[in-house]
């Protein structure tokens, strides 16, 4: 059964490797301010716990997901396929698709980099609905805003807003890291885990446009 947290949860499926992490960072922002919990598969992995199995539970956990397989083709010679992005993506619709009615209710969103990259490259997904963000981290927040405005039904900002509260919350985070002791350029690669931390930190404290320590 879904945990007490279902409805407010949102799985996040991307890759987490340096260069996605703007797109990520932007997409736990949006989730975050607009009161949603981004839940991801490395945000807790205790030693011995099997991967696929923390992977299962976290989808099971959330209502509603996003699922970015904007990485379908290779970039050089000698490049691998990723796929867990397209598997974790098979595990929820499974899950929306079974018997037990608690999961029938739930809702994914599917990122694509480029329009109908994605019919090339995994054709079984026609028809559903997948949008491209182009590598863009302002289309990652407008079409994240717009899924959850629409299937959550809850009030939300405009896009222009949220990524101006972006920018508000990087101004406010850099000072208090600053204030805590990191440099301007290790603020720039903190890990995401606590890039996250200090998102539901500000959002808690009313979203302050500066840091006051």
């Amino acid at each position: 059964m879904p945990d007490i947290d279902f409805d407010k949860s949102v799985f996040i499926n991307c890759p987490f490797d340096k260069a996605y992490a703007p797109l990520l960072e932007a997409a736990l922002f949006c989730v975050t301010y607009l009161g949603f919990k981004p839940r991801l598969a490395n945000e807790s992995l205790e030693a011995g716990q099997n991967r696929l199995d923390k992977i299962v539970e976290l989808i099971k956990s959330c209502r509603f997901s996003i699922h970015d397989l904007s990485i379908c083709r290779s970039e050089r010679i000698g490049d691998y396929s990723r796929m867990n992005m397209p598997f974790e993506l098979g595990i929820d619709v499974g899950f929306r698709r079974g018997n037990d009615p608690a999961f029938r209710d739930k809702k994914y969103l599917i990122f694509e980099r480029d329009a109908y990259d994605l019919k090339r490259a995994l054709s079984d997904i026609s028809g559903q609905d997948v949008v491209s963000h182009k590598d863009d981290f302002s289309e990652v927040i407008r079409h994240i805003r717009d899924f959850l405005k629409v299937e959550a039904q809850i009030e939300a900002p405009g896009s222009a807003k949220l990524e101006s509260e972006y920018v508000t919350f990087q101004g406010w985070m850099m000072e208090k890291k600053i204030h805590e002791g990191h440099s301007e350029q290790q603020v720039k690669t903190l890990p995401t885990r606590e890039i996250l931390d200090e998102m539901e930190v500000w959002v808690a404290s009313g979203k302050p446009v500066q840091f006051n320590p």
